[in-house]
């Protein structure tokens, strides 16, 4: 039947048309499909790239790691063998110092032991008590430099002013007179009296000879102290360590430091040639074992890429198939699946002989 007297074809006209529209909607379905076939397999391949970007990148970083973790351990240890070996020269020298101390003050030392007991021979053939050997002593009755001044005042207040208000403090508060106050101040001071005036008599007077001559051995002995103490600083701030047979260690330190510095060297030199070589080979490999899917992938992109392109072409020729036959002579508006079926149903059912009147029902009853 020519175009021009389509609208007075049976329906027939309209089941072709609906069977084009259902090829469409096929079409269309296929092309769907397919859009969504190629952006899962897009992400697949972004996938599937990132995968081996984050192992290269984790497997460049663990190599990395584990070749500085294995020299690293090495140069610890050996550092650590440097600071026991400096541990046990610095032990050394300290008691290599503290023998010299001891051989160099031997005499002064031995002198200040015949000294004291040249000290307690006196206080023993002159029947006097150790006391008269102590710093209390001079520094009370015979005080002579700014120490044994200090423990003069210092014995002075305590016994005449600390020691009564303290006995005063710890009395009931009835006997806490003024009467009480003076009466404990006076025995105090009587008994610091008589006590110094005894002490002094026993000792300072009938004994000043032994008394004088314990003093001077006194003397020589802190200033033969005196002089000790000047030796072992002297000792302690020289930088001489000869003699003290320290060489050892310090070969030995110097052979640790050397080895430390080797490993240093090695480990610097494994990096460079990590970051120069083996790097780009790890990565090379890596690549070379996700390449293999990524080409299975790349290649199903481009044959999903064609039938896209097919189904593209396929679903424009229908498109201008249905434009060209159908809508031309019906409307666009009533190449629709509900409307074909409805105006099949006028045509079969209602009595409708053409296509254009079964349109004109459709028409009307729309």
């Amino acid at each position: 039947m020519e175009n021009g007297n389509l609208l007075a074809s049976n329906v027939d006209y309209l089941k072709d048309a609906l069977s084009v529209l259902d090829e469409l909607k096929r079409a269309k379905g296929e092309r769907e499909q397919l859009q969504d076939n190629l952006k899962e397999l897009e992400r697949d391949m972004e996938g599937e790239e990132k995968a081996a970007r984050d192992e290269v990148e984790l497997t460049v970083k663990k190599r990395k790691e584990e070749i500085s973790a294995s020299f690293d351990r090495e140069i610890r240890k050996d550092q650590d063998r440097v600071r026991r070996v400096r541990l046990d020269r610095e032990k050394a020298k300290d008691k290599s110092v503290a023998e010299r101390i001891e051989s160099e003050t031997a005499d002064l030392r031995e002198e200040n032991r015949k000294t004291l007991d040249e000290i307690h021979a006196v206080l023993k053939e002159n029947h006097l008590p150790r006391l008269c050997n102590t710093k209390i002593y001079f520094g009370i009755f015979f005080p002579k430099g700014i120490i044994e001044y200090l423990i003069f005042m210092l014995a002075f207040i305590i016994l005449n002013f600390a020691l009564p208000f303290g006995i005063v403090f710890f009395m009931p508060e009835p006997a806490k007179k003024p009467i009480t106050m003076l009466i404990v101040c006076f025995l105090c001071y009587f008994l610091f009296f008589l006590s110094y005036q005894l002490i002094v008599k026993k000792t300072k007077m009938e004994k000043w000879q032994a008394v004088y001559q314990v003093r001077a051995l006194r003397d020589k002995i802190r200033a033969n102290i005196r002089k000790i103490k000047v030796i072992r600083n002297l000792i302690l701030k020289d930088k001489n360590e000869q003699g003290y047979n320290l060489e050892k260690f310090d070969t030995t330190i110097a052979e640790l430091e050397a080895e430390v510095k080797r490993s240093m060297a090695e480990k610097q030199d494994a990096l460079t040639a990590f970051e120069e070589t083996t790097k780009y080979m790890l990565i090379e490999e890596i690549n070379g074992r996700h390449q293999e899917k990524i080409s299975l992938l790349q290649a199903k992109q481009e044959e999903t890429n064609k039938d896209l392109k097919e189904a593209d072409i396929l679903v424009k020729d229908i498109n201008k198939h249905i434009t060209a036959n159908y809508e031309a002579f019906l409307g666009k508006d009533y190449v629709t699946e509900k409307a074909l079926q409805d105006m099949i149903v006028l045509m079969e059912e209602q009595g409708a002989s053409t296509v254009a009147e079964a349109l004109a029902l459709y028409k009307a009853e729309h």
